[in-house]
């Protein structure tokens, strides 16, 4: 990292002259003394440590090079110990310059396409209000269709990267049990994975529940699509919900088994029976649900009974909203 011909060239060098960073020579004193170093999430993190405690920062350093500048984007960690009669410190650097530029281009792509994707939603739906003809007005419907859906993939997996950053944000509201399923059905029946086969709700009194309900619509449309595809043409996804212990219960059936091997993966990240490149599905809902809802997720498969996935999500959660 510090791109020394000899490992015995940094010895006695402070973090940012090792480093190489333009601001160590900005001042006769070296690392530390300019006024940029008061940011500086390197000497931050000394000084706390040099007050005797465990410390963490992100530290962006820009570093000489002959052409131009390289940013660096660094997590550094200190921790005092003692050694005989001296009080030192750990210093330890990660590279996460990789991990920020995938977070800075995720975001912006998600952005952007998101943008996109509103355009192409309101100009389909411009042209079905101004159809004519009913056979474009059908037509016009199906785009909307599916430029919802896929405005609602977008959606999902930028909200799967946020809930895995820890920056997701929840929004506690009175949700009903069977306005919640009838969304489900009106997203999911005219759905490709739907082409023939058959979702149907189960009779139930409705309820209200504290929830976020983009969440937690979200994760059954993960197990609604699951379903699907583990379904053959002719068959029915059932889906449900009671009141159970102080839980809002969610449920959908579907008549496929699933191995005893696979069933031990299930929930585990980019794992999938479907092949690679898939598995998100099942672990984003564990992720949803268990972390940001309070709620839990599991599964029950027989090769008597098929499959039945459950969402139990708290009745009265008075969860701290951002």
């Amino acid at each position: 990292m510090a791109k020394s011909k000899n490992p015995r060239e940094t010895v006695g060098l402070r973090p940012g002259e090792a480093l190489g960073c333009i601001h160590s020579v900005a001042h006769e004193g070296g690392c530390g003394t300019s006024k940029f170093c008061r940011d500086c999430g390197a000497a931050t993190s000394i000084i706390k440590s040099l007050e005797g405690n465990a410390h963490t920062e992100e530290c962006r350093i820009l570093r000489k090079s002959a052409d131009f500048n390289e940013a660096l984007d660094l997590q550094v960690f200190t921790s005092p110990f003692k050694y005989e009669n001296y009080d030192l410190i750990i210093f330890t650097v990660l590279d996460i310059s990789h991990e920020k530029r995938r977070k800075n281009l995720e975001r912006l792509f998600f952005h952007d396409i998101l943008n996109l994707a509103t355009g192409l939603r309101y100009a389909s739906q411009m042209l079905c209000r101004s159809s004519a003809s009913d056979r474009i007005y059908k037509q016009c419907l199906k785009m909307d269709n599916t430029i919802s859906q896929l405005t609602e993939e977008i959606q999902a997996q930028r909200d799967l990267s946020k809930a895995e950053e820890g920056i997701l944000k929840v929004s506690i509201r009175p949700t009903s049990c069977k306005g919640t399923l009838r969304k489900i059905w009106d997203m999911y029946s005219s759905h490709p994975l739907c082409t023939d086969r058959r979702i149907q709700i189960d009779e139930f009194e409705d309820f209200y529940f504290n929830t976020d309900p983009t969440i937690l619509i979200r994760s059954l449309g993960n197990m609604v699509k699951n379903a699907l595809e583990a379904s053959e043409p002719g068959e029915t996804i059932t889906l449900g919900c009671q009141k159970e212990d102080g839980q809002a219960h969610f449920w959908g059936h579907n008549n496929y088994f699933i191995p005893e091997k696979s069933q031990r993966q299930i929930f585990k990240r980019s794992f999938s029976t479907k092949g690679d490149g898939r598995g998100l599905g099942t672990y984003s809902m564990k992720l949803l649900i268990e972390k940001h809802l309070n709620g839990k997720v599991w599964f029950e498969s027989t090769p008597e009974n098929g499959t039945v996935f459950s969402i139990s999500i708290p009745m009265n959660e008075q969860l701290t909203t951002e």
